[in-house]
């Protein structure tokens, strides 16, 4: 699985936030930007393949998207 894109958003207490497609369809990348871990955001039959994928998983596949 790799991100394809990232949408930055800021919520309501002025934290940030973001939800990042990947190129499996019907599978995001989450964070609400309220102090919760990242996760897999989609139906189950969609998500179950990848549930094994820690948090910083997820965040490493960012972080490739993004060049760091």
């Amino acid at each position: 699985m790799k991100v394809t894109s990232i949408r930055y958003f800021e919520t309501n207490k002025g934290l940030v936030g973001y939800q990042c497609k990947t190129d499996v369809d019907g599978v995001e990348i989450c964070n609400d930007g309220m102090g919760g871990a990242t996760y897999l955001d989609g139906a189950f039959k969609y998500t179950k393949n990848f549930e094994h994928l820690s948090e910083w998983q997820l965040e490493e596949l960012i972080d490739e998207y993004e060049g760091l």
